[in-house]
Order: C-alpha cells, then sequence, then structure tokens
C-alpha cells in the first residue's frame, strides 16, 4: 500500500509517500526515510521495509521534489527539523506506534538524520548511509590544494555578494556515470548559505548523543563522492551502540542496492522489531 500524504514542518508543507502492508493490523514501527543532497527518492528501500512490517515515511526535504520551501537553500538545520517533524507526524497517525519510531537517511540524508536523531531523544535507532560527517573532505575532491579552496570560497563570496546561486558540482561534484541518479526536478544551483552549512559541519560533535539507541553507519569503500573515511571517523567517535558496514561495491547512492538493503532491513528487524 503506497499512499501520498502532505504535512507541515514549521510553516513548510512536505511531500511524501507512505508505505505499508497490504492489510496491516495494529500499529507498526515507524520508519522516516530520508534522501540525500540529490534528491534521489528510494521506494525499492520503502517498499522493502514496509513487506518487513514497518510504516514507512519517504519525504521530500524542504526545496525538493514536491515539497515546499524555496529551492537552493539546503540549510542543514532545517533539514533536521524536516525530520523530527516527520517523526512528529508518524507520531499522531493511528497505524504507528509512536514511541517505535526510526530514521534511515541516505548521504546528505544521512547526515542531518543524524543531528536529528542526536536532538530527538523520540527516535529509537539511526540508519546513515554513506553520511557526510565533515564536507572539508568532499570539497578537497575537487579543489584539492589551499589555493584553490581558498579561490571557492572568495568565488561563493562573490555569489553572495550579487546574490547569485552557484552551480550544484562546483559545490558537490557527482561523476558523470552517477548523474543518472539526479531526479530530473532536483535542484541544481545553490546559495551561499547552502556552502556555509556544508563548510561549518562536523558532525563529530553530535553522533554520540545518540548513545545509547543503537546506530548503523553503512557506506562503500568506492564512493567517489563522499569519502568512505567520512564512516569510519564517525563509528570511531559514536560508541559501542554503533555498528559499521563497509561494502566494497555501490558507490555513493547505495541505497538502490539489493545487499544493502537486505542489511538494513535486517539490522532494524533486531534493533526495532516488528511485533
Amino acid at each position: 500500500m503506497e499512499t501520498e500524504v502532505r504535512f507541515k514542518s514549521d510553516n513548510v508543507e512536505l511531500a511524501a509517500t507512505f508505505y505499508a502492508r497490504d492489510n496491516s493490523k495494529g500499529r507498526m514501527p515507524g520508519i522516516v526515510l530520508g534522501h540525500g543532497f540529490a534528491g534521489a527518492l528510494y521506494p525499492k528501500m520503502a517498499s522493502h521495509l514496509a513487506n518487513l512490517g514497518y510504516g514507512v515515511l519517504s519525504f521530500s526535504f524542504r526545496g525538493y521534489g514536491k515539497s515546499g520551501g524555496e529551492r537552493g537553500h539546503v540549510i542543514l538545520s532545517e533539514q533536521a527539523r524536516d525530520f523530527r517533524n516527520s517523526v512528529s507526524y508518524l507520531a499522531q497517525r493511528a497505524d504507528i506506534d509512536p514511541d517505535r519510531i526510526g530514521i534511515v537517511g541516505s548521504s546528505l540524508g544521512a547526515t542531518t538524520g543524524i543531528m536529528a536523531a542526536a536532538e530527538d531523544l523520540r527516535v529509537k535507532v539511526c540508519v546513515a548511509g554513506c553520511p557526510c560527517s565533515n564536507f572539508r573532505t568532499i570539497f578537497r575532491r575537487l579543489y584539492d590544494t589551499q589555493e584553490k579552496f581558498d579561490k571557492f570560497l572568495k568565488f561563493v563570496e562573490e555569489k553572495r555578494r550579487r546574490n547569485e546561486t552557484i552551480p550544484r558540482f562546483e559545490i558537490v561534484f557527482i561523476p558523470e556515470h552517477l548523474r543518472g541518479n539526479l531526479p530530473k526536478d532536483t535542484p541544481m544551483d545553490f546559495y551561499a548559505d547552502t556552502v556555509d552549512g556544508f563548510v561549518a559541519l562536523n558532525l563529530k560533535e553530535v553522533v554520540g548523543h545518540i548513545a545509547p539507541r543503537p546506530l548503523f553507519i553503512i557506506h562503500a569503500k568506492d564512493d567517489q563522492v563522499c569519502p568512505v573515511e567520512n564512516a569510519e571517523e564517525l563509528a570511531g567517535v559514536a560508541g559501542k551502540n554503533c555498528q559499521l558496514e563497509l561494502t566494497e561495491k555501490g558507490d555513493h547512492f547505495i541505497f538502490g542496492v539489493d545487499s544493502v538493503i537486505a542489511s538494513i532491513g535486517n539490522w532494524l528487524n533486531k534493533e526495532l522489531p516488528p511485533k
């Protein structure tokens, strides 16, 4: 069963699809599924988790897809609030157990999902796929010397002064062979405030706040967008509650990979099992 729903996050209306097994009875554990900077949704992941017995809310952050909000302003704290408000939406549904809700996020959604889980004790488990702990590691793939990076920051300041946008691939580079994962309506230009948040990010400062609640980090070793060192760094400071799984292949958009979908489902079934 798939149902299109809409709900408010702050004063912005978010669009989502709610997935559940046909003829499901009683209150299910809920999962909020969040996408990354590319905006790619993962219906295969959502359907698999729903078939396991979860009520899955796959939503678009403000500024993406059919959600409201201004395009081109991706603010990490706002995305974390979108996650938390998605939890609130699930918690008020009659078919969801409000005491058994988790977050599953991909890429930037993994990053802001960790931020939301660290702040919100209603989140009982958290799954982070290819999270970005420090965007400087991503920027340095584009700007591999301090001189180049400083030049990029000056370019951002000039765009800010003129209130102009910055092309997506000058912020986060995606190799040509992976660009088919970008939805046709994904934002391609962003304002300087998006870069500000990325530069300031240090997820290591908050990931430990999830403990003792379970955290699962899964990352592909061949990720060409967000280096695998980000996941290893986070797992190193998260605590004993954190399980790290590294896959040999899959690159950045691993939420579409069957083995990754199965791993996440198996982990959730252990840590937040449907009754």
